[in-house]
């Protein structure tokens, strides 16, 4: 049967497809569209990346800075099977390529992923199994004994055929992310846009409901009102990514990458002095938060609220909302009250000026246990003592 339309019509048809191509366009082209993510050409010293970009929360990318890992030439599908452990080990396959954080996971054994992976909707996302840690050596730009010492939290291997899309998120933590194979696209935007206009709707999984493929923007309004940045990496690029800055992944052709998170830490730090070290000799805490200390998760917490709403400008009522929140879902801290907590607010800035600057947040990993050792149960005071003396004494040089 062949329709016949007015012009009127025909005119309101494309009106409408026109509305609906500039409404609902992929994360990242919402605004002006995305700024290219500096890049550089080598991970530079510590010094200077903390000073350029870690301090300061600048994403950039080290262009061709992994070709000379051993992985970048070693890794391939070949070589994996070829490795005993292969059958052995067993690793997380996440069902479906677009991630949802809904669909299921399930285990198999590396050498099975390997012989399936190209021809099924799969995305692995697992720890970079041990027998293959040491092929990524260490980069010099995180080099720092502290760092190594205290600040690791994980790593991960994301491998798949392609085509993986990401949700829309933020993770806790610093993140250098290297490429071996296939290409990636990050689009980013700074923490500094909070939550409520990122539309992180799953706060307690740190992601958003959108899709990112179609956003639709009357929806979630916010998303086109943020300035995006765009990192496009190559095989050999890595890309460091800062604490809390929101971003969307995309993946083309068969695609390997690998992953180090550490905790965030603002201040400066002595670096160098370490021996050439790998990947496989360092020692993961793990990013389940359960694995934190008081202090650990005390020191996270006023930095989410430090930089989601008022980026370095902690106020003794600030400290309160996050440490308080921290000790009241800890039942050996009920009987802190809110007077002890603004007493440990006073402790730790040193200058008196009722702001709490990075370096002073970032000495509660030392001193929040000895402040709140005088309030605990009488073995609850020992324990912790202990636990400041330990941390007094082996981290004293991080000042």
């Amino acid at each position: 049967m062949l329709f016949h339309y007015s012009a009127n019509t025909m005119i309101f048809i494309v009106l409408i497809l026109m509305l609906y191509q500039c409404t609902s366009e992929s994360i990242g082209f919402q605004n002006s569209g995305p700024i290219e993510v500096e890049s550089i050409s080598e991970f530079p010293e510590a010094k200077v990346f903390f000073k350029d970009y870690v301090i300061p929360a600048k994403p950039v990318l080290f262009k061709g800075a992994a070709k000379a890992f051993p992985a970048f030439s070693k890794w391939t599908d070949s070589y994996f099977k070829s490795l005993p452990q292969s059958k052995s080990y067993s690793l997380f396959v996440e069902e479906g390529k677009k991630e949802n954080r809904g669909d299921g996971s399930r285990r198999v054994s590396f050498y099975d992923f390997l012989e399936t992976y190209r021809t099924e909707d799969v995305y692995c996302v697992n720890e970079i199994p041990p027998f293959i840690r040491s092929d990524i050596p260490l980069p010099r730009s995180i080099a720092c004994p502290f760092l190594v010492d205290h600040l690791i939290v994980d790593n991960v291997m994301w491998f798949s055929s392609g085509g993986t899309r990401s949700v829309w998120h933020n993770d806790g933590f610093e993140n250098i992310n290297c490429l071996f194979r296939g290409e990636k696209t990050f689009i980013l935007a700074d923490r500094a846009e909070t939550p409520d206009r990122a539309h992180i709707d799953v706060p307690e999984g740190s992601y958003s409901t959108v899709d990112v493929d179609n956003v639709d923007v009357g929806r979630y309004p916010g998303l086109a009102e943020i300035q995006y940045y765009r990192a496009q990496m190559e095989p050999g690029d890595c890309l460091y990514v800062p604490f809390l800055w929101f971003h969307h992944v995309n993946s083309v052709g068969s695609n390997l990458a690998a992953n180090i998170w550490w905790r965030t830490y603002r201040s400066e730090m002595e670096c160098g002095g370490l021996p050439d070290l790998t990947i496989g000799d360092l020692k993961f805490m793990g990013a389940d938060d359960s694995t934190f200390s008081v202090a650990d998760r005390a020191h996270l917490a006023v930095y989410t609220h430090d930089y989601m709403y008022d980026h370095n400008h902690t106020t003794p009522d600030a400290f309160l909302d996050a440490v308080g929140g921290v000790l009241d879902l800890m039942p050996e801290y009920q009987d802190v009250s809110d007077e002890v907590i603004r007493w440990m607010f006073a402790r730790l800035d040193t200058n008196g000026d009722l702001v709490l600057t990075y370096t002073e947040i970032d000495r509660m990993l030392f001193e929040l246990p000895g402040l709140l050792a005088s309030h605990l149960s009488p073995l609850g005071w020992a324990t912790s003592l202990l636990q400041w003396a330990y941390s007094s004494i082996f981290d004293l040089f991080a000042f």
